[in-house]
């Protein structure tokens, strides 16, 4: 294998070091686009070698011709492309050279008028061409966007430049064998570009297994229960998911303020889900976990009683709250805690408002009952009065933890919902990232229909 002259770390380094300085990075405040940046200056490292800049003309941008420079320069317009460079004349040919544009999307397709708009930033030469990578998951999408800018284009212009589409995944493995000498860099590029647009869960879980086990099932929903009745044993309401801004996950909870303790259902902390809590400080665990055992049951009741005595002074103070002096029933699964995980990130805020979906309002958020766990989402951009949600459960027992989307009623369409499942083998990221994408897909017949 042919030995790299140039390092992941180099590559890196220079990227970081050109995505700070550069105006872009003021002016987008998502991630994602920090992200294309960062994307934009690993791709232009690389391409400062010849070698390299064959490669990716041969195998990407599917052209014979030579290119000078590749450079991501700071975008005067945000419809410039990512990186230009000039394509050089063949022999023989007009000293015009043609230009190259590369354009790279981390989370959705490149639109029509983005495309057209980029094909009259390169100029009006037919031998220019447009490079747009994305992700696996939407190439499909961004080929048929790239049929309609092509269409446009036509109807009004004369030279139409060429539109490539390619992905993440075909860089990384594609340029890693065309070109093995910066074969780590490739795969670092692609690896970066096919994942930076799927939610982060930082756990190797089995979905299939975890959220389609009825045991994992039954027993998450039975530290459900648990928080359920001592919210309203203890502070005399039910648990919802909490709307406070700021907040940097899901969080389920009752009675949780700055001021006063309340509860949740959290981390498995010795044994348990189930925490008192108090604003931002460090949760204290309840003591009881699974509890299947008659004598573990009147256990349990006996220290809910007890603490609901004493209710006033721990919620003031939650130091007060007494230590069981031994876990109460069966400590949590690592199963359970797994599956408790990825529903989390289910229902992560941040993942989902760059979904385009922001959290209802806290009188709209369905409170936990004993069939039903749910979110209740709005379009961050869309009429407030339609609601969307995302839920797990509905009948009991609970069989599986398999969740479902729902866009609720509205006064133009009936309500529709479906369940995602998990595949076989399929990575978290990508699950969750399903999921919030089959949400995403609930609000296409309510644009179509207002046009």
């Amino acid at each position: 294998m042919a030995r790299s002259y140039a390092t992941v770390g180099q590559m890196t380094t220079y990227a970081v070091d050109k995505a700070v300085s550069s105006p872009d990075l003021a002016s987008h405040r998502d991630h994602t686009a920090h992200v294309e940046l960062m994307l934009s200056h690993m791709l232009e490292f690389v391409l400062m070698a010849p070698r390299s800049r064959e490669a990716f003309l041969r195998t990407i941008a599917l052209s014979e011709r030579e290119t000078g420079a590749i450079v991501a320069d700071p975008r005067p317009r945000r419809s410039s492309p990512d990186l230009v460079a000039d394509l050089l004349p063949e022999d023989g040919a007009a000293e015009d050279a043609a230009r190259l544009g590369v354009a790279v999307r981390v989370q959705s397709p490149l639109s029509t008028a983005r495309l057209v708009r980029i094909a009259a930033a390169l100029g009006p030469d037919p031998q220019d061409a447009i490079v747009s990578i994305v992700r696996s998951h939407d190439a499909d999408a961004q080929r048929r966007t790239a049929a309609e800018a092509t269409a446009q284009l036509e109807a009004t212009t004369p030279a139409v430049p060429a539109i490539v589409v390619s992905t993440w995944s075909r860089i990384g493995k594609k340029l890693a064998k065309a070109d093995p000498g910066h074969k780590d860099l490739w795969e670092t590029i692609g690896e970066i570009g096919e994942n930076a647009g799927s939610p982060v869960v930082q756990y190797p879980l089995d979905a299939r297994a975890l959220l389609t086990s009825p045991r994992v099932a039954e027993e998450l929903h039975g530290h459900l229960e648990l928080l359920r009745r001592a919210s309203r044993e203890l502070l005399n309401t039910s648990p919802r998911f909490s709307t406070r801004r700021g907040q940097v996950g899901a969080h389920l909870q009752a009675g949780v303020t700055r001021a006063r303790a309340g509860l949740e259902l959290g981390e498995a902390d010795r044994g348990t889900l189930v925490h008192a809590r108090r604003g931002t400080r460090t949760p204290i665990p309840l003591g009881i976990g699974s509890l299947e055992d008659p004598a573990e049951i009147a256990q349990a009741d006996e220290r809910l009683d007890a603490l609901a005595r004493d209710a006033a002074a721990w919620r003031a103070d939650p130091s007060l709250l007494p230590d069981p002096p031994e876990l109460i029933g069966t400590a949590v699964s690592p199963e359970a805690e797994g599956a408790r995980l990825l529903l989390w990130a289910l229902f992560h805020p941040t993942l989902l408002a760059e979904r385009g979906f922001a959290l209802a309002p806290a009188r709209r958020q369905p409170a936990l009952t004993s069939t039903t766990l749910a979110l209740r989402l709005v379009e961050a951009d869309g009429d407030p009065e339609v609601l969307y949600r995302i839920s797990v459960g509905g009948a009991a027992p609970w069989a599986s933890l398999v969740p479902r989307v729902t866009r609720e009623a509205t006064a133009e369409l009936a309500p529709e919902s479906y369940a995602v499942a998990p595949g076989k083998g399929q990575s978290t990221s990508d699950f969750v990232w399903e999921v919030h994408r089959a949400l995403r897909s609930l609000t296409i017949p309510l644009r179509d229909l207002r046009g």
